[in-house]
C-alpha cells in the first residue's frame, strides 16, 4: 500500500467516554473530489489483531469542489487496551484505489492521544504539533519543551517534557505542571502526568 496526495488523514484522536467507557478512534480524511461515487475506508487493527474496515462519512465540501471532508468514528478498544490503535486509508474511485498510510507505517494512535497527517515534522512544526496537543487534551498553554531519551523498542520514538500551565498574565501561569508527550513522525501522544525529574533531559528547546 503507498501514500497519494488524492487521500490524506487531517487528524484522528482517540479518547475515553460513553457507558460503559470504552477507548474510541474519530478522524477528518480530506479527499480530493476526483470522482462523484467514492468510498473512504478506514482499515484498522482491533483489540485482538484483527483487521477490520469502518466506513467514513462524507461531511462537507468548500465551494469550489476540492478537497471534500469526510469523517470517520466508531472504531473501539477496550479502556484497559495499551496497545497503540494501527490504521491506514484508503480511497475507492473510478475503479481505482488510492492509499494513505503514513509512508507505509500506518498510523498509530496511543490511548488519550492525536495523530496528524501530512510529512514527518521537525523543527518548530513538531513544537506547533507539540502546542495544539497541550491546548486540545489539556485546554492549557505551552511554558516550556525539553527534549528526552527516546523511547526504547518503539521505533523513532522522541520524548519530551513539556511544562503546561494557563496564562493569567504576560509571562505568568496558573496550575502549572509536567506532562510527558511522545512524537513519532506526526504521531503526537501522552505518555503521563509525570514529575518533571522523573524523564531525563538531553536540551531545552523553546516553543
Amino acid at each position: 500500500m503507498s501514500g497519494t496526495n488524492v487521500v490524506r488523514l487531517e487528524h484522528a484522536k482517540r479518547r475515553r467516554g460513553g457507558d460503559p467507557p470504552v477507548s474510541e478512534v474519530s478522524g477528518v480524511v480530506l479527499v480530493d473530489n476526483i470522482a462523484y461515487d467514492k468510498q473512504v475506508l478506514i482499515h484498522y487493527r482491533d483489540a485482538a489483531g484483527e483487521w477490520r474496515i469502518a466506513p467514513a462519512r462524507y461531511d462537507s465540501a468548500p465551494p469550489w469542489g476540492s478537497p471534500e471532508r469526510w469523517v470517520f468514528s466508531g472504531i473501539f478498544y477496550p479502556t484497559d487496551y495499551p496497545e497503540p490503535a494501527r490504521f491506514a486509508i484508503q480511497v475507492v474511485a473510478a475503479g481505482r484505489e488510492h492509499w494513505d498510510n503514513n509512508g507505509h507505517h500506518d498510523y498509530l494512535l496511543d490511548p488519550g492521544g492525536i495523530v496528524f497527517g501530512d510529512a514527518p515534522l521537525f523543527g518548530a512544526d513538531r513544537l506547533q504539533r507539540i502546542a495544539e496537543f497541550v491546548g486540545w487534551r489539556y485546554h492549557m498553554d505551552v511554558i516550556g519543551v525539553e527534549e528526552a531519551m527516546p523511547i526504547a523498542g518503539r521505533g523513532h520514538v522522541l520524548r519530551y517534557k513539556v511544562t503546561i500551565g494557563r496564562s493569567v498574565g504576560p509571562g505568568r501561569y496558573a496550575h502549572a505542571r509536567c506532562v510527558g508527550i511522545a512524537v513519532r513522525g506526526s504521531d503526537v501522544s501522552v505518555l503521563s502526568d509525570t514529575v518533571c525529574e522523573s524523564i531525563p533531559p538531553v536540551e531545552l528547546v523553546k516553543p
